[in-house]
């Protein structure tokens, strides 16, 4: 197994650093290796790796074999349930057996949940009516909480533009052990999730170090730190200062926890390490 170049053994400043949300298969500008390597070389520690259907599922899990550092999360992204959308019932266990022989290396159900922005597109593509699409999302939904709640694993929720319909379903089915990918709400709505659910973590990512995410910022800036990580989402969405010049990719979550660093009153250190233990204490098995 290939084990990322550590920085202490480098004689270099040992930074604590989990980018918690990145597809790095998904990369067009840089190869998937240089971007690990890119992460790895800096002396940073882990980084999730995440599915959006069966095929980036087995990807996942081949990285985090490859890499001691890469952790896989799988499942089906909102937006190509409808792929499987006559076999829900065959692809969970589909998914269900790729956790039980790999369970060493998967540490998390997602990314999934809701997804209204491309309804429109959806329902173009596939021929079908926006509220069919809807409750096949909802019915993947049932399934994932389902198979999460079976072998004991956090999901890792995509919501856009259905954050009211999230929160129902999350209410409906009692389930607190979740991280909100891609948190764009107010502090208003993340206080909602978190006195629902004080376990709960939301996922800051490059959207926070823009200067027009005032909203975003001041949910990173109040919420309590035990319900914070940060994530990337790369190669989406590059952070300040590479926004517009790079594809995103995990080395710049960095830029994130910096800016919630500028954000909030705890000291650099106390932020950075208990952000990193967040990640930890949810996520790694090596």
């Amino acid at each position: 197994m290939e084990k990322p170049i550590c920085s202490r053994v480098l004689e270099l400043c040992f930074s604590m650093m989990y980018d918690t949300h990145c597809h790095p298969y998904l990369a067009k500008e840089k190869s998937q290796n240089l971007i690990l390597e890119n992460f790895f070389w800096s002396g940073w520690e882990y980084l999730n790796c995440i599915a959006v259907d069966i095929q980036s599922s087995r990807v996942s899990i081949d990285l985090s074999k490859k890499y001691s550092g890469v952790q896989a999360v799988i499942w089906i992204h909102p937006t190509h349930c409808l792929e499987y959308k006559w076999a829900l019932e065959k692809t969970i266990e589909d998914l269900e057996l790729l956790y039980k022989t790999h369970s060493q290396h998967i540490v998390a159900i997602g990314e999934c949940w809701l997804d209204y922005h491309w309804l429109q597109s959806l329902s173009e593509k596939y021929a079908l009516p926006k509220q069919e699409i809807i409750t096949i999302q909802k019915e993947f939904f049932k399934a994932q909480i389902n198979l999460a709640k079976k072998l004991k694993l956090p999901i890792v929720i995509h919501n856009r533009n259905a954050s009211e319909d999230v929160f129902l379903l999350l209410q409906e089915s009692w389930f607190k052990n979740f991280v909100f990918h891609c948190f764009s709400e107010g502090y208003d709505f993340a206080m909602k999730l978190i006195n629902f659910a004080p376990e709960c973590k939301l996922w800051f990512w490059g959207i926070v170090t823009f200067n027009s995410a005032l909203k975003i910022q001041e949910a990173a800036a109040k919420i309590p730190l035990k319900n914070i990580l940060v994530e990337t989402d790369s190669p989406y969405l590059t952070p300040a200062p590479h926004r517009g010049k790079q594809e995103n990719e995990p080395l710049y979550v960095r830029h994130v926890l910096d800016k919630i660093i500028d954000l909030r009153d705890e000291s650099p250190e106390e932020i950075e390490r208990e952000i990193f233990e967040n990640s930890k204490k949810l996520f790694t098995k090596k």
